[in-house]
């Protein structure tokens, strides 16, 4: 190969390219009814409890020495009781 091919990162542009791709992205999600936070207090919560589900178990298995039980149960994710759609 030769020595003059870039990285991917270099042929992309370094971090000024991969932050103003970032920056246009997240515009595009915030703008987008398909991909937005839907305005539904039951889907927040439950993204909510999932964020916090995660990041206590990634604070649990990163401590020195842990171990990660490979038998614990995934939780099952779900919307409770159906009750028909919320409108904001």
């Amino acid at each position: 190969m030769s020595e003059n091919i870039p990285t991917l990162y270099e042929w992309l542009g370094g971090i000024d390219a991969l932050r103003r791709l970032t920056s246009r992205f997240y515009e595009h999600v915030k703008r987008d009814a398909l991909l937005a936070m839907p305005d539904d207090p039951e889907f927040r919560s439950a993204l909510v409890g999932y964020l916090e589900w995660g990041s206590r178990l990634a604070v649990i298995n990163s401590q020195p020495g842990a171990q990660a039980d490979q038998d614990a149960p995934m939780p099952k994710w779900g919307w409770g009781e159906v009750k028909g759609p919320y409108r904001g």
